[in-house]
């Protein structure tokens, strides 16, 4: 009788997990917000060389530095330290709409360009 229960125990449980794995949607956590705070409190010194990087080639290296390093590294870096305490300071709470724990933060800009594929000129395919 046991080795019954537990054959069908094996063979059951994992359609059960299944199920449960595709019928309930991922929902962000407290963890998810704390966790999205510490990164974005961590990592906004990266925000820094990440600007200056983007401009060297376009903008020459004096503009870059200054420009690119100084205030908008620096900006960026503040924006992400100042977000980052709120979501570690209200992890506890959810903020968003409907009681959500998703984050306030907009995503990056989309450029909204859509490339062909195939592309039209066929002639320079690589």
């Amino acid at each position: 009788m046991k080795r019954i229960l537990a054959l069908a125990i094996l063979l059951i449980a994992p359609q059960i997990m299944a199920h449960a794995d595709i019928s309930m949607p991922v929902r962000d956590s407290f963890y998810d917000k704390l966790g999205r705070g510490l990164s974005n409190v961590f990592a906004s010194p990266s925000e820094m060389l990440d600007s200056q990087y983007g401009m060297i080639e376009t903008e020459g290296i004096n503009v870059a530095f200054f420009k690119g390093f100084l205030v908008q590294g620096t900006s960026r870096m503040a924006m992400d330290i100042g977000h980052g305490l709120f979501e570690i300071v209200t992890s506890p709470f959810p903020t968003q709409n409907y009681y959500s724990y998703r984050t306030m933060k907009t995503p990056p800009y989309d450029s909204m360009v859509i490339n062909d594929y195939p592309p039209g000129d066929l002639k320079n395919w690589y």
